[in-house]
């Protein structure tokens, strides 16, 4: 049976060019980007040279260095798609519009069955362009531009944020560090949002010199917790936007002989495998990402088959992960 393609674009720093590459044993094929694009360009006389079409086979895939999280995404999606006999080609668009745009018209010509898009930005002005290809569409952790896909899964960020705060509040934490990544991504803005809510409801004022912003890497969140230190800035718990930063917070707290969660209580929002392994073991915001993703699968393989999708649009609820980077308290099962 023929192989068919499925593109799944990943926002994670990586890859920028590809070398041109046919393996003849596997089928892979593996490319150099085309750098030329125009948002005015003429979308009939696009060529699109971005992907070499494989010979033997209608299977390519594009590799890539990605973070955990969406590790979990990936093997959700590709599990359910390979026994369906779809190939997965996995892209990256790095957080770019633009990337994310040439990619997506670039897979027009490889005559791909269906796009699932997994990214933290908005591109609603091109993808309303491009529903014209008639190419089914579906988002996962995307909560905007539902209007022009098929169907969508995400988790919810502002509650899953409140819920973690209101915990750490509950345990008598005052003032509580919000570490975040790229400021500019629909889930960074959302998270924030869920810690001022959590704050106005136990009535205690937001203070935005509390906050930091910058990426989401360990690196950053080990920085960050040493500025906090250096500026004597007072706190006794702090909460990030992903595990990654979170790791990096704790790695420069306990290398300051800060005691965790004795001295400081850490929140982390992810749940990556590494959050279970590291020492001391994060608690964390989590969704069920391997699970959200299969569903989603799922849904593009009925609306590439022409069957009913049902609730084609879903907002899954986090649950709080709790560990050994906050204290125990009666109340856990009620978070978990």
């Amino acid at each position: 049976m023929e192989k068919r393609s499925l593109f799944y674009p990943l926002d994670q720093e990586g890859l920028t060019t590809l070398r041109i590459q046919y393996d003849w044993k596997t089928g892979n094929v593996f490319l150099q980007a085309s750098k030329d694009w125009d948002e005015d360009f003429d979308w009939s006389r696009y060529n699109h040279d971005f992907y070499v079409e494989s010979i033997k086979t209608r299977t390519a895939r594009l590799l890539n260095d990605v973070e955990t999280r969406t590790m979990y995404e990936k093997y959700g999606i590709s599990d359910y798609l390979e026994k369906k006999d779809y190939s997965v080609i996995v892209c990256n668009s790095d957080y770019n519009p633009e990337k994310e745009a040439q990619l997506l018209m670039s897979l027009v010509d490889k005559r791909v069955d269906g796009v699932i898009l997994c990214s933290g930005i908005s591109n609603k002005a091109f993808l309303e362009k491009y529903r014209k290809y008639q190419v089914p569409l579906v988002l996962l952790g995307r909560t905007f531009d539902s209007s022009v896909s098929d169907a969508s899964i995400t988790g919810d960020n502002v509650k899953g944020s409140r819920k973690a705060a209101s915990y750490l509040l509950r345990g008598g934490n005052r003032r509580i560090v919000y570490v975040e990544g790229n400021t500019e991504l629909s889930g960074s803005k959302q998270r924030l949002e869920g810690y001022q809510e959590a704050l106005r409801e136990h009535g205690i004022a937001f203070d935005k010199s509390l906050t930091m912003s910058g990426e989401y890497s360990i690196e950053f969140g080990r920085k960050a917790a040493e500025e906090l230190l250096e500026k004597k800035v007072e706190f006794d718990a702090i909460m990030t936007g992903s595990d990654l930063i979170a790791i990096g917070v704790i790695s420069g707290l306990l290398d300051a002989g800060k005691k965790i969660p004795e001295e400081i209580e850490v929140m982390g929002f992810d749940n990556i495998e590494l959050a279970e392994v590291f020492r001391p073991a994060l608690s964390t915001v989590s969704k069920p990402h391997y699970e959200m993703a299969q569903h989603l699968a799922k849904q593009i393989i009925r609306i590439i088959e022409g069957e009913e999708v049902g609730l084609s649009h879903m907002v899954v609820e986090p649950t709080l992960k709790l560990r050994r980077t906050t204290k125990e308290r009666p109340y856990d099962s009620e978070y978990e």
